[in-house]
C-alpha cells in the first residue's frame, strides 16, 4: 500500500512539474493549458520580440512595450491586437520584421511558381533569377534548371540577373548558382549579442535551413567573368543571394542600390496560427563588411545594367 502511495505521489509530482513547465514556458513552443486571453497573447508576442529583436536594447522599445500593453488592455479578441503588435514589431526588429496572418500564409503557399530563365546573347549566358516561393519539388526544379544551364551551355561570361527578386527561399537560388561559387562560407549571420552563424556551401549543399534541395552536378565552372545585376526591388533573400558573390575576384555588381533588407528573420508561431517574422540577425559578407538592413551598392551604377554587363564581360575576355 505504501509503495502504491509513493508511486501515486510520484506521478502527481511529475504531472505537477509538467503542468508548471507548460504554464511558465509553454509559450516558447506555442503550447497552452487553456487558450490565452488577448492580453496574454500580446504579452507572449512582446516577450518573443524582446528576446529575438535586434533593437530591443533601446529606450524606444521599453516605451513601446508599455504602450502596446496599455493599448490592448481592453481587446476582446486576437485580431484587435494585431495593428498594435505590427507597430511594436517594427520597433523591436526594424523594417524587415512583420506579422503574417494565417490567411496570408495560406495564400503564400499557393503563390504561382516562377521558373528561372536562361538565354545566350553573344557569348554571354544570362540567368534570370526570380524570387522563389514553392514546394520541395519546385525548389528542386528551380535549382537544377540553373545548374544544368550553367553546365550545358557554351559561354565566356555569366550574367546573374537578380533585379526584381524580392526574396523567398534562399536555398534553391544559391544551390542553382553554386557551380559559380567557391565552397566555404558564403556569408555570416550576426545577432545582437555578436554571435555568428556562417552559411556554408559544401559539396552542393548549404546549411541555410531552407528547402532540402539537391542539385545533379556540383562541379565548379571554369573561371569566367560574372556580372551580378541588382536594383531597388532586389530584397531579402534576393540580396543575400547577391552577397554570396561579394569578394569573388571575377565578379562585378551592376545596376542600382538594392532594397536594403539585408538581414535574417526568425519565425515564431502564435496561438491563432499567425506568425511573427522577427529580424534577429544582420549579415556579414566574406569581406567582413556588415550589412544592417543597408542596401548593396553596385560597383557600376547604370540604368542599363544588362547592356553594361555584356560590355564589361567582353572587356574581361582575353
Amino acid at each position: 500500500m505504501k509503495i502504491g502511495k509513493r508511486i501515486l505521489l510520484g506521478l502527481v509530482s511529475v504531472c505537477a512539474l509538467f503542468l508548471g513547465i507548460i504554464y511558465f514556458w509553454g509559450y516558447k513552443f506555442n503550447i497552452y493549458l487553456v487558450p490565452p486571453s488577448p492580453q496574454k497573447y500580446v504579452r507572449v508576442a512582446l516577450k518573443n520580440m524582446d528576446e529575438l529583436g535586434l533593437f530591443t536594447d533601446s529606450k524606444e522599445w521599453v516605451e513601446t512595450k508599455k504602450k502596446t500593453i496599455e493599448e490592448t488592455s481592453h481587446a476582446k479578441n486576437y485580431a484587435e491586437t494585431i495593428p498594435f503588435l505590427q507597430k511594436a514589431i517594427k520597433v523591436a526588429g526594424g523594417k524587415h520584421s512583420f506579422i503574417e496572418h494565417e490567411e496570408d500564409i495560406s495564400k503564400r503557399s499557393i503563390t504561382k511558381y516562377i521558373k528561372p530563365k536562361a538565354e545566350i546573347e553573344g557569348n554571354t549566358l544570362i540567368l534570370t533569377i526570380p524570387e522563389f516561393t514553392g514546394n520541395d519539388s519546385q525548389a528542386s526544379d528551380y535549382a537544377n534548371f540553373l545548374e544544368s544551364s550553367l553546365h550545358k551551355n557554351n559561354y565566356n561570361g555569366v550574367i546573374v540577373d537578380l533585379r526584381g527578386n524580392r526574396g523567398g527561399d534562399l536555398s534553391p537560388m544559391v544551390l542553382g548558382l553554386s557551380p559559380l561559387l567557391p565552397d566555404g562560407t558564403l556569408f555570416t549571420y550576426v545577432d545582437k549579442s555578436s554571435h555568428s552563424k556562417p552559411v556554408e556551401l559544401q559539396n552542393g549543399e548549404i546549411n541555410s535551413g531552407g528547402s532540402s534541395t539537391k542539385i545533379s552536378d556540383n562541379k565548379k565552372i571554369k573561371k569566367a567573368p560574372i556580372a551580378v545585376l541588382i536594383d531597388n526591388n532586389t530584397g531579402s533573400s534576393g540580396e543575400l543571394t547577391a552577397l554570396c558573390f561579394k569578394g569573388i575576384p571575377n565578379v562585378k555588381f551592376l545596376g542600382s542600390d538594392s532594397a536594403g533588407y539585408t538581414s535574417a528573420n526568425q519565425t515564431v508561431y502564435l496561438y491563432d496560427g499567425s506568425t511573427l517574422q522577427i529580424t534577429s540577425a544582420f549579415v556579414k559578407d566574406r569581406t567582413n563588411n556588415i550589412y544592417k538592413n543597408f542596401p548593396i551598392s553596385p560597383d557600376i551604377q547604370t540604368n542599363n545594367a544588362k547592356r553594361s554587363a555584356i560590355e564589361w564581360i567582353k572587356s574581361q575576355i582575353k
